[in-house]
């Protein structure tokens, strides 16, 4: 449809630990994806929980396991998955190069000052698609500016760090308008007493936990 050449190859690849080689810079024109966001299907990261919390340590797979081994994972936060994705198009990007991506917001809440940045990219525009009555998303084109520096990266990891302190009360602070994020990152209880469910009779196994409505929690 496009005449676009077939691709060179397919790299299936975990963003949170990328393949490339530290000092591979300035090799992509552009960089276009649909990142997980946790309102249909949450992200996943290699590691497995008791690897990522330090309860036991990296370990090798045995040559005869590798062919049917299937790697441990665990939850892959929006704030994590953003992070690293402007991280890696950052380094890789040629100046003047494009990253394209969708980011979740709730209907009315397109406005610039709501949208991840970086200091190596400019906001070149966003169209905001409309997927439900409480839900929608936008794509984000940003342009590549500045270099890219360890200066630039520390201070993204800084407001990364900052983000994820702060998670908890940002979550109880948006719960009260009904953000995105409150919707998204809310249990059942929470949602059924926005909506003002709480009082009805509503079938659920006494002894079960709360269900999450995404994996990105």
């Amino acid at each position: 449809m496009y005449n676009l050449p077939s691709p060179v190859s397919l790299v299936r690849a975990d963003n949170n630990l990328p393949p490339w080689r530290r000092e591979l810079e300035e090799v992509f024109d552009a960089i276009i994806c649909d990142p997980p966001y946790g309102v249909r299907a949450g992200g996943r990261k290699s590691g497995g929980r008791k690897l990522l919390k330090g309860a036991v340590g990296p370990y090798a797979i045995p040559d005869d396991k590798r062919r049917d081994h299937i790697p441990s994972t665990a939850p892959y936060t929006l704030v994590e998955c953003v992070h690293d994705l402007l991280d890696v198009a950052a380094r890789l990007l040629v100046m003047g190069g494009r990253l394209v991506f969708f980011y979740p917001i709730a209907v009315g809440e397109d406005s610039a000052d709501i949208f991840p940045d970086h200091g190596c990219f400019t906001l070149a525009s966003h169209s905001e698609q409309i997927l439900s009555t409480r839900y929608s998303r936008c794509l984000l084109t940003m342009e590549k500016t500045a270099k890219y520096t360890a200066e630039i990266a520390a201070q993204a990891r800084e407001k990364h760090l900052e983000f994820r302190k702060n998670h908890a009360k940002l979550l109880e602070e948006t719960r009260e308008n009904g953000s995105l994020h409150s919707k998204v990152f809310s249990t059942t209880e929470d949602l059924e007493l926005s909506l003002g469910l709480s009082g009805m009779n509503i079938k659920r196994d006494k002894d079960s936990k709360p269900k999450y409505r995404s994996k990105c929690v």
